[in-house]
C-alpha cells in the first residue's frame, strides 16, 4: 500500500491515511516504531504492508503494520528508507569479498544454580571458502578453558561431552589464535557468523587470554541479522530452520561447532542465490 500520511499520533505509535475516502489508522509495533516512527509526519509518502491483524486503541480499530518498503519526504524530496536499495547494498557488500571465513563457537554454560558467570569458548569450528565455491580449509577442535574453570554439568550435557576425551584432545586458546591470525593475514576474509553471540565471545576471549584483538565488529557479517533485515522478520530465525527452508531437507543439529560452520556456509550460499 502506497499512501501519503494524513495525520500521526506519536503517543500510540499510529498514523492515518485516506483509504477509499475514509480516514484509516495503522499501528506500528514497538520493533518498527523504534526504527521508523521519527521519520513519519503529515505529508510523508509511505509504502508499507500490513499483517492482517487489528488492534483496538481508544475504541478505534487500527491495522498493524508488518514492514515498510519506502518512506519518502516529498517537499523537499528525500528518501528516508528504501528496502529495495538496502537489499541491493547488502548484495554489493557480500560480493565485494573473495574469501569468507565461516565461524562457529560452542561456549561454557553456567550451572543450574545462579552464580557469576562469563562464557568461555571451548569448541571452534571454521570453514574458509569462496562464495558459492568449495572449501579452501575447514577445521574443528576443542579449546581448553582457563585452569580455574570447571565444566558445568549443563555444559557437558548440552554438548554431549566426554570430559576425559575433551581434556585429552583440547588445544590451548593460543592454537586457535594462531590459526585465525594466519587466515586473516593470508586471505583477508570477511568473517561470517550466525548471530552476534559468537562475535561477542571472540572479542571477550582476547581480553580473557590477554591477546591483541585480531578482529573488530566491522570485520563480521551477522548472517542472522541480514536475514531479518532482508526478509523483514519479526523474530530470530534458527540456523537449521534457514537451511531447511532453502534446501527443503532437514539436518539434525548436534551442537558441533564445525558442523554449524558448514551449515552457515550453505545458508550463506543459498542467501546469495536468493538475491540473484
Amino acid at each position: 500500500m502506497t499512501k501519503i500520511i494524513y495525520e500521526i499520533d506519536s503517543e500510540y505509535n499510529v498514523f492515518y491515511v485516506i483509504v477509499n475516502g475514509k480516514k484509516t489508522g495503522f499501528h506500528l509495533p514497538n520493533r518498527l516504531a523504534k526504527t521508523f516512527y521519527n521519520y513519519l509526519d503529515r505529508g510523508i509518502l509511505v509504502d508499507f504492508e500490513t499483517t492482517g491483524r487489528r488492534k483496538r486503541i481508544k475504541n478505534r480499530i487500527f491495522y498493524q503494520v508488518a514492514f515498510f518498503n519506502r518512506i519518502v519526504s516529498l517537499n523537499p524530496y528525500r528518501v528516508h528508507y528504501d528496502l529495495f536499495t538496502l537489499r541491493n547494498e547488502m548484495e554489493a557488500v557480500l560480493r565485494r569479498h573473495k574469501y569468507f571465513l565461516f565461524l562457529d563457537f560452542e561456549m561454557t554454560m553456567p550451572g543450574y544454580t545462579y552464580e557469576k558467570f562469563s562464557p568461555e569458548i571451548i569448541q571452534v569450528g571454521y570453514v574458509l571458502a569462496e562464495a558459492q565455491q568449495g572449501f579452501v580449509e575447514k577445521k574443528g577442535y576443542y579449546i581448553l578453558p582457563l585452569p580455574e574453570t570447571t565444566l558445568s554439568k549443563r555444559t557437558k550435557r548440552f554438548l554431549k561431552l566426554d570430559e576425559l576425551k575433551f581434556y585429552e584432545e583440547a588445544f590451548h586458546f593460543e592454537h586457535f589464535y594462531g590459526d585465525l591470525k594466519r587466515l586473516i593475514k593470508t586471505y583477508r576474509p570477511k568473517l561470517v557468523v550466525w548471530g552476534k553471540n559468537d562475535i561477542q565471545a571472540l572479542h571477550e576471549s582476547y581480553e580473557l587470554y590477554q591477546k591483541k584483538p585480531l578482529t573488530r565488529d566491522w570485520d563480521f557479517i551477522d548472517l542472522l541479522k541480514l536475514h531479518k533485515d532482508y526478509y523483514n522478520l519479526k523474530d530470530d530465525l534458527g540456523l537449521f530452520k534457514a537451511f531447511q527452508t532453502y534446501y527443503q531437507k532437514e539436518e539434525t543439529q548436534v551442537h558441533d561447532a564445525q558442523d554449524d560452520a558448514i551449515i552457515t556456509k550453505h545458508v550463506f550460499d543459498a542467501f546469495l542465490k536468493q538475491m540473484e
